[in-house]
């Protein structure tokens, strides 16, 4: 079947990308906005034990995760039959009413309740994925969902330092109602400047009147998701590389603190991190040596995932993926033995550029391998996976760290990494779309 032009059947792509891609950036602006100060609030509605706060602060996080894992494929799949773009809506409505009220709450049982809610109404990313997915056209699928995880990075990088000057500046309880009002602008500008071609916009000539949607029930199109093989193989291989960022995450830090030293004039407790490099000699406090890890991996995961598209043009994008899993896997084990923390800052920030791919690229296959009409189906699931390793990696690396030693969470977490790309090389196959526009491009190329 011959290929259909781009424009007519998919008007306004790109500014659609673009409105996501802020509906994205906002969403999970918020998330890093005012998270990372829950143990703060915490103290502030009374619970002022150190280990109930540590408590307290874990529930809220398992809370939303746990919500998220099990309500994200229903709201997938009610997507694929009620519209993409209004459950894209109902995310960041959802989130951005949820957080202001968190600003309100007295008590901490009322965070957690809250926190719970949020996970089943929120759910983001797996939205945005799904209307990017559905309003683009095939061919544009990678290269649109690399540009989308740009965002993600971007929020991850900067959330933090802009949620702790406005906490500064406003108080804790009024940057929750500030971080509301930034999902309410976003809201206003997906209803304005988004469209979800088949509902807003005419039939292509010679097709069927009204919206090409699919009309199965719920479960009927998770079914249908659910029994492509490549479309579960692809699943499993998403928990594995978003398991491979959740489970390092909480013994990061104590890493750094083990490349601490005291240094002498400061307070007893800030311990400081030497940094000598060609231009730079100094001691750093323990919490910005750790912001800088986190700032490079952010850095290069947001070059590796606008380098996405055309690598996988390239080479394939099953081939990049489970290159990227097996590479990012074989650099996790010299964490194992790193001896320093420039050491530790290259090989993490080395890991970025190749974990950085993989969530996009695999995306991608899922898109391109998903049946029409089902995109939310697929992507449901996906955030489903994405919010079971929210779940179970700190949980995991906590008990692996405690049990082995801290140092045998990265080389566990490179295996199964290593393990994962072997298994996707083998299982997985590129879909017709993406063999076909490699071998043009070795046309052109031959051609030329």
């Amino acid at each position: 079947m011959a290929e259909r032009p781009i424009d007519p059947d998919y008007p306004g792509w790109r500014r659609n990308l673009v409105f996501i891609w802020i509906g994205v950036f906002v969403g999970l602006l918020g998330a890093n906005f005012v998270f990372p100060f829950i143990p703060f609030y915490i103290q502030e509605l009374g619970v002022t034990d150190t280990s109930r706060v540590s408590f307290y602060t874990g529930l809220t996080a398992s809370a939303t995760g746990l919500s998220l894992t099990l309500t994200a494929p229903i709201w997938g799949a009610l997507a694929d039959r009620f519209g993409r773009k209004q459950m894209f809506l109902r995310a960041l409505i959802g989130a951005g009413v949820l957080i202001g009220v968190m600003g309100i709450a007295q008590a901490v049982w009322q965070l957690v309740l809250l926190r719970f809610l949020m996970g089943a109404f929120a759910g983001t990313m797996g939205a945005a994925a799904a209307l990017v997915a559905a309003t683009t056209p095939r061919a544009k699928v990678g290269y649109s969902l690399g540009i989308l995880q740009t965002g993600v990075f971007s929020a991850n990088m900067l959330g933090p330092v802009i949620g702790g000057g406005v906490a500064a500046s406003l108080g804790l309880r009024e940057s929750f109602i500030f971080c509301a009002a930034l999902y309410a602008m976003a809201a206003v500008l997906v209803f304005f400047f988004v469209g979800e071609p088949g509902r807003e916009h005419p039939a292509v000539p010679g097709e069927a009147e009204g919206p090409r949607e699919a009309s199965g029930s719920i479960f009927d199109n998770l079914k249908t998701v659910a029994s492509e093989r490549q479309i579960v193989v692809m699943l499993g291989l998403l928990f594995c590389l978003w398991l491979s960022t959740t489970f390092v995450r909480p013994v990061m830090p104590l890493s750094i603190d083990d490349f601490a030293r005291h240094v002498d004039g400061t307070a007893a407790r800030e311990d400081r991190v030497h940094v000598e490099v060609p231009g730079y000699t100094g001691d750093l406090r323990e919490e910005a040596a750790t912001g800088i890890v986190f700032g490079v991996i952010g850095l290069t995961s947001t070059i590796a995932a606008l380098s996405l598209a055309p690598l996988g043009q390239r080479i394939g994008y099953r081939n990049a993926v489970t290159g990227a899993a097996i590479v990012a896997g074989v650099l996790y084990i010299p964490l194992f033995v790193a001896g320093s923390y420039i050491t530790f800052l290259l090989f993490f920030g080395a890991v970025g550029l190749f974990q950085g791919a993989m969530v996009p690229g695999t995306n991608a296959l899922i898109a391109a391998s998903t049946p029409d009409g089902k995109q939310g189906s697929a992507f449901g699931l996906a955030s489903s996976m994405q919010s079971m390793a929210l779940l179970v990696g700190p949980l995991a690396g906590g008990l692996v760290g405690g049990f082995l030693g801290i140092n045998a969470v990265y080389l566990i977490i490179g295996l199964v990494l290593i393990g994962a790309g072997v298994a996707g090389r083998a299982l997985i196959r590129e879909p017709e779309l993406f063999a076909g526009q490699m071998a043009s491009r070795r046309r052109r190329q031959a051609a030329g």
